[in-house]
């Protein structure tokens, strides 16, 4: 009885957190004017709701080819609506590869800026930008004591410049080692925002693996009236930088006064009592059993022999 009453609370704990989670489900609201999705173009041939140019092409079939692996190429995708400014959550698919084997590059980026459709040298986007920019750096223009390719975040204001000669060291306000590029599925990234709180980034860079804590910067207050933007650059060493789907979500004001984020957060899950616990336990039963059972006999044994002399 007492083990039954265990599993009924155990099973009553996990109910209660489901119960949590479906709470917090109810609270997030799907930002549908700012995801992208297969085939990402309407009926008409037009892509609601963004705007492609320079050298990006769209393949209805797989994904948005900011460039493809060519010298010289520049293209960009950027949304026609703004993002909340209180709290968003972005979930995007990149893969990034080609043929180059140790040279290879620039990169692509993430940008929620004020300002849109304006190409320029970071990674296809112009220069003194005000927002946030995500790095998906691929080749190294200075020494550093970390690998390449690596993910790095700045902060821009509108007024300083990107320090591209050093690959950012003096606008780096976060970054990580992640070897995203040329890997056979596409590479997840998510990046969550609440102002004047945090901005963090975590990665999984193959189905099956782990998610990465990549970076958190704190005490982040994004402009309001940003623009989301994907954009990619080459020179003249390339790659394809592709962008395979994107989903936006926010969270409604009332849910945020009781939100508690904790990025990369340890989980301990703890397994259900099915059949395998049960024939772990029936084996564990077993051996002790047989154990017991050859102790008794050697005890029976020893004395035997100590009765014959």
């Amino acid at each position: 009885m007492l083990g039954l009453a265990k599993i009924a609370l155990s099973l009553l704990g996990a109910t209660s957190v489901l119960a949590k989670g479906d709470r917090i489900e109810a609270d997030v609201h799907q930002l549908r004017s700012l995801s992208l999705e297969l085939p990402f173009i309407d009926e008409g041939f037009q892509m609601r709701n963004y705007d492609y140019g320079g050298d990006a092409i769209v393949n209805t079939m797989s994904h948005i080819r900011l460039t493809a692996d060519q010298s010289s190429r520049m293209g960009y995708v950027w949304s026609t609506t703004t993002l909340p400014s209180e709290y968003w959550k972005l979930d995007f698919e990149i893969k990034v590869g080609g043929k180059g084997g140790y040279l290879y590059g620039d990169g692509m980026a993430m940008f929620v800026a004020t300002e849109r459709m304006s190409p320029g040298p970071v990674f296809g986007n112009r220069d003194y930008f005000t927002g946030l920019g995500l790095f998906f750096d691929t080749y190294p223009n200075g020494k550093h004591d970390f690998a390449t390719p690596f993910v790095m975040g700045m902060v821009g204001d509108g007024k300083t410049a990107y320090d591209g000669a050093h690959d950012g060291d003096a606008n780096r306000l976060g970054m990580c080692e992640a070897y995203f590029r040329n890997l056979k599925d596409a590479t997840k990234v998510s990046v969550t925002y609440m102002k004047g709180e945090f901005v963090n980034v975590q990665l999984q860079l193959q189905p099956k693996d782990k998610w990465i804590n990549c970076f958190t910067m704190t005490n982040v207050t994004l402009p309001e009236h940003a623009y989301l933007g994907f954009t990619a650059l080459t020179g003249d060493i390339s790659d394809n930088h592709d962008l395979l789907s994107v989903r936006a979500e926010t969270m409604r004001p009332e849910a945020l006064k009781n939100y508690n984020y904790m990025p990369n957060a340890p989980v301990t899950v703890t397994p259900p009592i099915g059949s395998s616990s049960l024939a772990f336990v029936l084996k564990l039963v077993v051996v002790v059993g047989a154990c017991g059972g050859l102790f008794a006999g050697y005890k029976k044994y020893v004395a035997t022999s100590a009765q014959r002399f």
